[in-house]
């Protein structure tokens, strides 16, 4: 069974890195979390491949982890949902008149 990222999705983390977003810059580094910190909340937001948790037992705070690094809390596969957006023929250019 897959199971999309949704607000209040209980999830294993079986992450060995970690996104930390800065006010300019993304940056991967490696993570080791214990056996007893490794369930947490999903909080409905995803961006590129990643997915904020809330992680109560590890520390209380929202980490960004990868979707392909978290399962459900049965073991169920997460994937991420690919919406295409259309644009007008007027949006997106990137012409001035």
């Amino acid at each position: 069974m897959e199971l999309k990222p949704t607000k209040g999705l209980v999830v294993k983390v079986n992450a060995r890195r970690e996104a930390i977003f800065g006010d300019e810059s993304v940056n991967v580094q490696k993570v080791n979390i214990d056996n007893g910190a490794r369930e947490g909340v999903m909080t409905g937001r995803a961006l590129v491949g990643f997915c904020e948790v809330e992680m109560k037992k590890l520390d209380g705070h929202n980490h960004w982890y990868p979707i392909e690094d978290l399962a459900g809390e049965h073991g169920e596969k997460i994937v991420e949902e690919e919406i295409p957006i259309e644009l007008d023929e007027g949006e997106g250019s990137e012409e001035e008149s």
